[in-house]
């Protein structure tokens, strides 16, 4: 199957990943490596969702690797300044950057400037994903994908939904279902997913696609009706939800990613002997459990599966961003 990068920095992301896969596996730095702490740059606010996944690999890492493995958050505009101090961070294999896939699957299309240059980073592996959940107040009266659907074309427009910010993926994936189901409904952006979820329990707006481990407790206390998954796989914490592909939206199925990226120009035996302690890392029993925790389904790509799954939802989303005339400072 041929694959079709949709946007530049992704072609640079292939290269990146090509270079050190077939770069000689004899060298001396590798010997050395690590000599001292590494550091993990983290590109949004501590406490979110996936904060147990990020500690519990951060540590099965410091293990493997004989160092201790930092956590430094560098939050801010949507990813772009942890991926910018770790594209401009030395490539001597000390600096990584985890990250949603967003960074460079959804940023390099609607932003106008990322603050640094796509081609700097490469993907090292993508080792969770996750789902967003299509999420109402009860009091919009629909229990099903179906109603839902039902109520918006009977009323277009009269749907008002949250997301965590324009060009998020909860956005971008509400976008996709609602033209695939052909309806209209009103975007209200916020700063973060909190404020959104906080909004959504106070019925100031009336559904949203939030990610499952934050609105998880409140589908179960029934303060939010849960209808579907956006994803293909369910939801750790909301198994018996339905996705999209059982309502019959199955062009509308969106998958997230946690993937771990390095500054392009690592030492191609670093980056081997990394990603391979990362794979050991996702595969153990404690970080498997920190991370259905965190609703992520441990994942285990290799880097061309990696560069593979980018390439498509990088396709997907510029797609859904051209339609919709997204653009950001």
């Amino acid at each position: 199957m041929k694959i079709h990068i949709a946007h530049p920095a992704l072609m640079a992301v292939t290269l990146g990943v090509a270079t050190w896969l077939t770069a000689p596996a004899a060298n001396a730095q590798l010997t050395h490596w690590p000599a001292k702490p590494i550091r993990l740059v983290i590109p949004f606010p501590a406490g979110g969702g996936p904060e147990r996944t990020i500690r519990a690999v951060a540590e099965g890492l410091g293990q493997r690797l004989g160092q201790p493995v930092v956590v430094d958050y560098k939050p801010g505009a949507s990813g772009n300044i942890g991926a910018a101090e770790t594209a401009r961070s030395a490539a001597d294999g000390y600096t990584w950057l985890l990250a949603q896939e967003s960074i460079v699957t959804i940023n390099p299309h609607i932003f106008k400037s990322l603050g640094y240059e796509p081609e700097k980073l490469f993907p090292v592996a993508l080792f969770g994903s996750f789902v967003n959940v299509l999420t109402c107040h009860p009091a919009v009266g629909v229990r099903s994908v179906a109603e839902l659907v039902e109520k918006a074309k009977a009323k277009p427009g009269s749907i008002r939904y949250a997301s965590s910010g324009p060009g998020s993926p909860g956005h971008l994936a509400m976008e996709m279902f609602t033209s695939a189901a052909k309806i209209d409904m009103v975007h209200i952006p916020y700063r973060g997913p909190m404020p959104a979820v906080q909004d959504l329990l106070g019925g100031h707006v009336d559904c949203g696609f939030l990610v499952a481990s934050i609105v998880a407790e409140y589908v179960k206390n029934k303060r939010l009706v849960g209808l579907a998954g956006s994803g293909t796989k369910p939801s750790a914490s909301l198994s018996d939800l339905p996705n999209l592909s059982d309502a019959g939206y199955r062009d509308a199925n969106a998958t997230f990613w946690l993937g771990i990226f390095g500054p392009t120009g690592v030492d191609p035996d670093i980056t081997r002997k990394f990603h391979q302690a990362l794979t050991e890392t996702v595969r153990s029993e404690p970080v498997q459990a920190a991370m259905l925790a965190s609703d992520t389904q441990p994942e285990s790509t290799t880097p061309a599966q990696a560069r593979q799954l980018l390439n498509e939802t990088s396709a997907r989303w510029a797609s859904v961003v051209q339609r919709i005339h997204l653009k950001l400072d």
